[in-house]
Parts: structure tokens; sequence; C-alpha cells
């Protein structure tokens, strides 16, 4: 069994995950997301966890915050961009449609 990672381990992955949404690899972000986890879970339940402190623990959830925040931006940016690229189909489509009459 692998030892459970560090406060700094987690932080680590949060920037991770930050760098890949900010690249567009949401392939990434989402496999990311899934060992972060995972690996605040072993965090949470290993001695590192149980003595790290409210505060420590405090931080680690307000950039979890952060970046979920982030995350949240980026769908609403994507479900704009998608919404407006469907606009300009429909919009080129009935065009075509009368000028081809």
């Amino acid at each position: 069994m692998s030892a459970a990672p560090a406060l700094d381990d987690l932080f680590a992955q949060l920037d991770g995950m930050r760098h890949a949404l900010h690249a567009g690899e949401l392939e990434d972000v989402e496999r990311l997301l899934n060992r972060h986890d995972h690996d605040v879970r072993a965090f949470l339940h290993a001695d590192g966890g149980r003595t790290a402190g409210y505060d420590a623990l405090a931080v680690l959830l307000r950039a979890q915050l952060e970046l979920q925040k982030t995350m949240q931006d980026a769908r609403e940016q994507a479900r704009v961009r998608m919404h407006a690229t469907q606009r300009a189909d429909r919009a080129a489509r009935a065009y075509l449609s009368v000028v081809e009459e």
C-alpha cells in the first residue's frame, strides 16, 4: 500500500488541475480530480490528516472551492460558446434555405 499524500501534495494537485483547465486539457482535469478526491480521503484518514489542524484544512478547502468556481465559470463559458455556435448554425441554415430556393 502506498503512503498517504502530504498536504503539500494536495495543493500541488489543485495547481495541476488549474493548469490543465487553463490549457483546455479537460480529460487531464477529470483524471486529476478523481485522483485528488482519492488522495484527500487517504490524507484525512492518515496521521497527516488527523494532525493537520483546522487552519491548514481550511486553506485546502478554500483552494478547492476556488478551483470549483473556476471550473464552473469555464463550464458556463463553454455553454455560452456552444449556444452561440448553435444560433449561428441555425442562422446559416436559414440563410441557405432562402438562398437555395
